[in-house]
């Protein structure tokens, strides 16, 4: 039995090292050399976006400008949640939130391109636009944008539903009580 333990046991920690070092060279991608010997992980968002909060943001695809026309808030997502963690996460928070809230009460949209090459998969053409227009890099990026279609919030990799949610509400004017996400309901 103890020899069973014993076996299992080293097993688990040699795969662990394994995993290690093979996590940590994943790191270690081509690139700038330059600026830093440990690149981050393909993908994730760098840098600061060309256009600011408070500016007004560009309409630059068709579902943009359609939201724009109806006094709709704009929450647009530049992401791949197929081949991104971070933009799964957030992708699947959002879409709860939207429907939960039924679109904010028909308020708002929620507009997510692809805006980075995903392993073999390449972005669309207005994805490509979006972040050529908006000076981003890598993904998840979230911009919303108010009914006068002013940037009022940036967030750059991750936004939690609940940080969604009330970001929104701070757009649309309204105050309310917002659960914060994997938190017991309250009673």
């Amino acid at each position: 039995m103890k020899f069973k333990v014993f076996f299992t046991l080293s097993f688990y920690f040699l795969l662990m090292f394994l995993l290690s070092l093979s996590m940590s060279t994943a790191m270690d991608l081509p690139g700038d050399e330059e600026k830093t010997t440990r690149m981050p992980v393909r993908g994730q968002p760098k840098g600061e976006p060309k256009i600011k909060k408070g500016e007004k943001a560009p309409m630059a695809i068709p579902e943009m400008e359609e939201a724009h026309k109806n006094g709709k808030v704009i929450a647009l997502m530049l992401g791949m949640p197929s081949h991104c963690p971070w933009c799964d996460r957030m992708d699947r928070y959002i879409r709860h939130v939207m429907e939960t809230t039924k679109n904010f009460d028909n308020q708002a949209v929620f507009i997510m391109r692809q805006s980075e090459w995903a392993k073999l998969i390449p972005p669309d053409e207005e994805g490509v636009k979006l972040k050529e227009v908006l000076g981003v890099e890598g993904q998840p990026w979230l911009f919303l944008l108010d009914k006068e279609g002013l940037v009022r919030y940036i967030y750059k990799q991750f936004v939690s539903g609940d940080k969604f949610e009330r970001s929104m509400y701070e757009i649309l004017g309204e105050k309310r009580d917002v659960q914060v996400f994997d938190e017991p309901k309250k009673q």
